[in-house]
């Protein structure tokens, strides 16, 4: 008799589990796929959009990733701030700012940055490819990662303004542990290696927002 009810109560459990599955829309239930990462990203070529392509194929990388990152020429920096800024304000998915540049679009990551802090708006993560000035970085940046090939004054370290209180570390590609094979101003962006650590990076700081 035992065995007999505990047939029923299986065959019932089965049922039910069949009943729902031809009832139930497919999207209720499928496993939910995890929502891509918020924020904006945002990649700057240099000069022309000539040598710069190496940002094409990151920009592809993070798409991949499932990160929302869009590759742009040289913007107006203010003006490109302040849109930034009302995209910030306006919805939490907005959130953090992230920019990444090679060259002259390195340097113009500093120029938003900058453009930002009368704003208040904070930026998570700078990831410059051998700018040619040195910043310098503002005090509203919450980590930045300088990637360079030279010194003196162009290709160089970038400094820290007044107030800065973040993460800043400055990579020469060239020496030491961090030496990169063959890599030079014109080819750094290109770099896979640097690839892999900039995606790893900008996934860090999505989860920080």
């Amino acid at each position: 008799m035992r065995q007999l009810m505990l047939s029923r109560r299986s065959l019932i459990s089965t049922a039910s589990v069949l009943l729902a599955s031809t009832i139930l829309p497919p999207e209720a239930t499928a496993k939910r796929r995890p929502q891509p990462p918020a924020g904006q990203v945002y990649l700057f070529r240099g000069l022309a959009d000539i040598f710069s392509t190496g940002l094409n194929t990151l920009g592809k990388q993070l798409a991949a990733e499932g990160i929302d990152a869009q590759v742009l020429s040289l913007p107006n920096a203010a003006r490109f701030a302040r849109e930034i800024a009302d995209r910030y304000r306006q919805s939490k998915q907005a959130r953090p700012i992230i920019l990444i540049g090679h060259s002259l679009g390195a340097d113009v990551t500093f120029s938003i940055a900058t453009a930002l802090q009368p704003l208040k708006i904070p930026v998570g993560l700078i990831i410059s490819f051998d700018p040619t000035g040195k910043g310098p970085v503002p005090s509203n940046v919450r980590k930045t990662i300088n990637f360079y090939t030279g010194g003196g004054n162009m290709w160089a370290p970038v400094i820290p303004a007044p107030g800065f209180r973040g993460d800043l570390a400055n990579i020469n590609v060239r020496q030491g542990e961090a030496a990169v094979k063959g890599i030079g101003h014109f080819n750094i962006e290109k770099s896979p290696e640097l690839h892999a650590r900039a995606i790893k990076e900008v996934k860090a700081a999505l989860r920080r927002r």
